[in-house]
C-alpha cells in the first residue's frame, strides 16, 4: 500500500473518530458532519491543492476538466454546477460535490444577479498536468 493511501486512511479514520467522539461526549463543543465522500482507487498523487474560487453575481467559468479527483464545498451563496451530460444542480453554502478524474465540468456559475458566491476545491494531481484544462464543450 503506498504512502498516500495510508495517509488518506489515517485522515479518514481520524475524522470518523472525531465524529464518534463528538456524538459520545468529551470531544468538545464542535460538531463534525461529513459532507462528501468518494472511494479512491489506489493511485499515487504527488500533490493536493486547495483553491478558493470567488464568483461575482452572474459570473461563470469555462467548461473544463481536471486530471485528478476533485472535492468541492460551497462556502457562500449558490453555485450551479453540471458534470458530463447531467442537468445542472444548484448547491448552497455547506453543500458539496465530487468530480472524477477527467470528468467534463460543463457548467459552473453563480446564478444570482445580486449576490457573490464562493467555493473551495481540493484537487489531487500528479503534479505534472495543468489542474484546470479548458475544453471546447458548450454548456
Amino acid at each position: 500500500m503506498n504512502l498516500l493511501v495510508k495517509l488518506i486512511d489515517a485522515v479518514l479514520i481520524g475524522m470518523l473518530s472525531t465524529v464518534a467522539l463528538a456524538h459520545g461526549g468529551g470531544a468538545g463543543d464542535e460538531i463534525v458532519t461529513p459532507i462528501a465522500q468518494a472511494a479512491l482507487p489506489p493511485q499515487a498523487f504527488a500533490k493536493a491543492t486547495a483553491v478558493r474560487v470567488d464568483f461575482a453575481p452572474g459570473a461563470t467559468s469555462t467548461p473544463h476538466r481536471h486530471p485528478g479527483h476533485v472535492f468541492v464545498v460551497v462556502l457562500s451563496g449558490e453555485i450551479e454546477s453540471a458534470l458530463d451530460g447531467q442537468p445542472p444542480q444548484l448547491y448552497k453554502a455547506g453543500q458539496a460535490w465530487y468530480e472524477e478524474p477527467g470528468q467534463l465540468h460543463r457548467v459552473t456559475r453563480n446564478p444570482s444577479t445580486s449576490q457573490p458566491a464562493s467555493l473551495v476545491a481540493w484537487l489531487l494531481s500528479n503534479d505534472k498536468e495543468t489542474l484546470v484544462q479548458p475544453t471546447e464543450s458548450k454548456p
